[in-house]
């Protein structure tokens, strides 16, 4: 770790990073060992904070004991609510922040076509595969409507309606083009009440959604997905 941090600094052309992340947990290594190995980096001044990424609250309370985390990045949409339930309260807790990641859920509630062919990445995600993509189509057309009410897109939506969760959750937003980014921005020109916030909720129950995050072979892997 700390051979590639220097890469990485080299590369950069920097003396220390903001937040040095743990992508994925090794289940080979234990989590202690990577984050005192990232706060001996704090202590030389390489690294000024440690995240992590995609773990659940098992790992984020051993690792917390180790170094304070300073934030968990993990996938979090309207569509993917699966943090709220055991993870979110622990970070609450903690005074842990959030990175929002797939805010879009890989543009599905952008109301984006379904992919085409094999090498469109979306086809490998249970959520875009034939017998899933229909039932969550309707989903997205009724999260669609009230972005139509608002004036506003299904993205600027999306956006929004991770900023009205929370003050500590920061979304993660991808663009190609500058006026993908220009839409994204749109997302902070209107702020959603309590009532709005529910009412998407109502519209697109969490439990509704068809099909799983990634494949199974992935699932099992991702220690945020872990019940015990």
């Amino acid at each position: 770790m700390k051979n590639f941090l220097t890469y990485t600094l080299t590369r950069l052309g920097v003396d220390y990073v903001d937040i040095y992340r743990l992508a994925r947990a090794d289940p080979q290594v234990p989590v202690e060992d990577t984050i005192g190995a990232i706060s001996d980096l704090i202590k030389a001044g390489y690294v000024r904070y440690v995240g992590l990424s995609e773990v659940g609250p098992q790992t984020i309370g051993r690792a917390h004991a180790v170094h304070p985390i300073c934030d968990l990045q993990i996938e979090y949409s309207v569509m993917a609510r699966g943090p709220e339930q055991n993870i979110f309260p622990m970070l609450d807790e903690l005074g842990i922040a959030v990175t929002a990641y797939g805010v879009l859920m890989h543009g599905l509630l952008s109301g984006t076509a379904k992919p085409i062919g094999k090498g469109d990445p979306r086809s490998h995600l249970p959520r875009f595969h034939p017998e899933n993509f229909e039932h969550n189509q309707k989903l997205v057309w009724a999260f669609g409507e009230i972005a139509r009410e608002k004036g506003v897109t299904n993205s600027q939506l999306a956006i929004a309606w991770v900023l009205a969760k929370g003050p500590s959750i920061v979304p993660v937003v991808g663009a190609r083009k500058r006026t993908h980014l220009q839409e994204a921005l749109g997302s902070l020109d209107f702020t959603l009440s309590a009532e709005d916030v529910a009412h998407i909720e109502q519209t697109v129950p969490a439990e509704a959604v068809a099909g799983s995050r990634y494949d199974p072979r992935l699932m099992v892997m991702l220690d945020s997905e872990r019940t015990a």
